[in-house]
């Protein structure tokens, strides 16, 4: 049982997104399955990129608003509507891989945050690499995604 035990703490410190996996709770929205530890970590991701504090055992609904406000706020910018739009969002407390606040990484379809870190302009960046490359069929060259999110970092929230 000990070697067991040795084993699976090795495995989790050498990947820790296995670790992560292990004891995660996921929040569920109309676009996205935000993965988290604690109910903090996702009260303090929604106040970031919100502006709003509220008690998330009460206000689930309002939660998952304001994550799919700011996704169909990027949608309607770059006039992009990928069809079953779904992304995962990692919340993390440490910092992430060089020193990033956020990443979207294509290949899982993912968001990676840094709770401490993120903001809704960061988050609507990341989404919008989210959306591009799950809106075409091969995702442009990164250098015209860039262009293309720095247009929704301009625009986010220029007619409010």
């Amino acid at each position: 049982m000990r070697l067991i035990s040795s084993i699976i703490l090795s495995i989790a410190l050498l990947n820790p997104f296995l670790a992560f996996a292990q004891s995660e709770k996921i929040f569920q929205t109309k676009y996205a399955r935000i993965h988290y530890m604690e109910d903090k970590d996702l009260s303090d991701f929604i106040w970031r990129i919100s502006g709003a504090r509220f008690e998330f055992s009460i206000d689930k609904n309002l939660a998952q608003n304001k994550v799919d406000r700011i996704i169909e706020r990027v949608e309607t910018i770059l006039d992009m509507w990928p069809k079953n739009f779904n992304i995962d969002i990692y919340l993390h407390r440490e910092e992430l891989k060089l020193n990033k606040v956020a990443y979207y990484e294509h290949k899982t379809k993912s968001i990676h945050a840094s709770i401490d870190n993120i903001s809704d302009g960061v988050f609507a960046h990341e989404i919008a690499h989210a959306i591009i490359s799950q809106y075409f069929s091969s995702p442009p060259p990164s250098k015209a995604q860039e262009i293309l999110t720095q247009y929704v970092d301009k625009y986010l929230w220029s007619d409010y």
